[in-house]
């Protein structure tokens, strides 16, 4: 009698916590109509926009815009924003609009662990990373905006305007 009170419990805790994921999730309010592949946005055959900017923890700096084929490195960037990520760039166009969401990971944490120091509070601290992210040559991008993520959402860092 136990074993199946037990099970019934298991059950119910399931489907509670099955809707309680389905409500975070939808909290992202990402229409899937509007999601592209990325990977089918850019190759590496056609040239791209290539904006190039500085950024740290709280902080993102436009350095130089060109157009070119991107490399390797600079479409790997180009991904989807998971939970895991803790911080994201948001590219809009002039009406605000979103265009792409990237997800950064955590780019500005760097672990540094050293024999003899195990007993240390501090492991890493921050720097400062430069980004390519090549975006079509129809992409009518007018902002980038960094976001951090937590379990709540995102939260705006900065914005920078691109033209």
């Amino acid at each position: 009698m136990g074993d199946k009170l037990g099970q019934m419990v298991n059950k119910l805790l399931i489907i509670f916590l099955c809707f309680f994921v389905i409500e975070l999730d939808a909290s992202l309010k990402i229409n899937p109509m509007q999601i592209e592949k990325i990977d089918k946005l850019v190759s590496l055959d056609q040239e791209a926009i290539i904006y190039s900017i500085n950024g740290s923890h709280n902080n993102i700096s436009l350095a130089a815009i060109r157009i070119d084929k991107p490399n390797k490195k600079s479409l790997k960037l180009l991904k989807l924003v998971s939970p895991r990520d803790k911080y994201a760039l948001r590219v809009v166009d002039k009406n605000d609009k979103e265009i792409m969401l990237i997800g950064l990971g955590d780019p500005f944490y760097i672990h540094a662990d050293h024999i003899g120091y195990e007993n240390s509070d501090v492991f890493g601290g921050y720097v400062e990373q430069k980004f390519d992210f090549p975006l079509p040559l129809s992409t009518e991008a007018s902002q980038f905006i960094l976001l951090s993520q937590n379990k709540y959402g995102f939260k705006e860092i900065k914005r920078i305007q691109l033209n």
